[in-house]
């Protein structure tokens, strides 16, 4: 379907999940419906509390953040300085940018399990 709807939808918005929630606690399966239901305090600070700028739809229907998989795409230029910095003391290895990508993974939970409550 691709009405004029669809084709005036910012492209962050998610038209449908395609993936069962998994039970909580079960290994996160990238349903994305824990994103979709709340949009976490580091995407509000995105700058949208309804649709979570940073949450990637995968080719494969699974979500991800784009905070953990791609931070310094959805950071502005001024909060990457430090982390670009450590970059280029070994260029080409990205040091700044997997660290920043740990610590998102690791302020957000991500691989500990679906924290999403089971209320549907």
């Amino acid at each position: 379907m691709n009405s004029s709807a669809d084709a005036n939808r910012p492209a962050n918005l998610i038209p449908v999940i395609t993936l069962e929630k998994p039970a909580k606690f079960d290994p996160c399966n990238g349903c994305g419906v824990c994103c979709i239901a709340q949009v976490c305090y580091l995407g509000v600070e995105l700058g949208d509390d309804k649709n979570c700028k940073a949450l990637i739809s995968n080719h494969d229907g699974s979500y991800a953040c784009g905070l953990v998989a791609d931070p310094y795409r959805f950071l502005q230029e001024h909060e990457l300085e430090t982390w670009k910095a450590i970059d280029a003391m070994k260029p080409g290895a990205h040091v700044g940018e997997q660290e920043l990508k740990k610590v998102y993974r690791d302020v957000l939970g991500a691989g500990r399990g679906c924290d999403c409550e089971d209320w549907f």
